[in-house]
């Protein structure tokens, strides 16, 4: 693997040489990709995040966008702190590091960012995992296969065992495939850390996405039960550390 910046007008992109080669300034600019389709709201997550291809593969471009009360005050703007700094070059290097672990996550490609004055804008570029679907499509779904929650469970312990604290572990960012499979998307913000009181709440803002997802769709199929199953996964692999 080469780590490449290639320095673009008042920005740069990070990439991966071995994935992806052909790096222009429009890069981050979905229609200039012979292949592209917006993704729909109803996955979950912020922003815009395009499914995008060509004869170097498929992918799925992200825009960086602010959530909560930030969000009113600026939609997709940062303040500019230096390029190492930048929202996308942190991602695309822990995703980067996370993959290292052997951990099940997208392929970090490319990572961008453009400057106006003392501010910034910046995307993400990621390999597309083939055929998935969020956790909370399968709830809504009722779709549960066999010690489908425990496994959840399991799945999250894999990563905080290496420390990974995500910014916004919810039922949209974990994502299972055909082969049933669990992934984990979306790093904008998480850090490695030490073991700690972080775990838990982690853990708890899942159970509020999941909440709130049943509060919000009546066939979605999430218990008690499910949880306990789920706490059950979680302790058992951290156990077998």
């Amino acid at each position: 693997m080469t780590v490449i910046v290639h320095k673009i007008i008042d920005g740069a992109i990070l990439y991966d040489d071995t994935v992806i080669s052909d790096i222009r300034d429009d890069l981050f600019v979905p229609d200039s990709w012979t292949e592209v389709n917006l993704i729909p709201k109803t996955i979950g997550g912020r922003g815009q995040v395009f499914f995008v291809g060509d004869h170097q593969g498929k992918f799925v471009m992200r825009h960086f966008v602010r959530g909560g009360i930030a969000a009113k005050l600026s939609y997709d703007t940062y303040v500019w702190t230096g390029e190492c700094r930048t929202r996308s070059f942190d991602e695309w290097r822990l995703t980067r590091k996370l993959l290292a672990f052997n951990l099940p996550v997208p392929v970090p490609v490319a990572a961008h960012f453009k400057k106006k004055g003392m501010f910034y804008k910046a995307d993400i570029l990621t390999q597309e995992i083939p055929a998935i679907k969020s956790l909370a499509a399968y709830v809504i779904a009722g779709n549960i296969f066999e010690d489908f929650w425990k496994k959840v469970g399991v799945h999250i312990s894999k990563f905080h065992n290496v420390g990974l604290c995500h910014a916004d572990l919810n039922a949209y960012n974990i994502q299972i495939d055909e082969s049933a499979k669990m992934w984990l998307i979306d790093f904008d913000k998480s850090q490695i850390l030490n073991p700690g009181r972080w775990r838990y709440y982690n853990l708890k803002r899942l159970k509020r996405s999941l909440i709130k997802i049943c509060n919000e769709n009546s066939s979605a199929k999430f218990k008690s039960s499910d949880w306990l199953k789920l706490l059950d996964g979680y302790s058992h692999a951290s156990r077998s550390l």
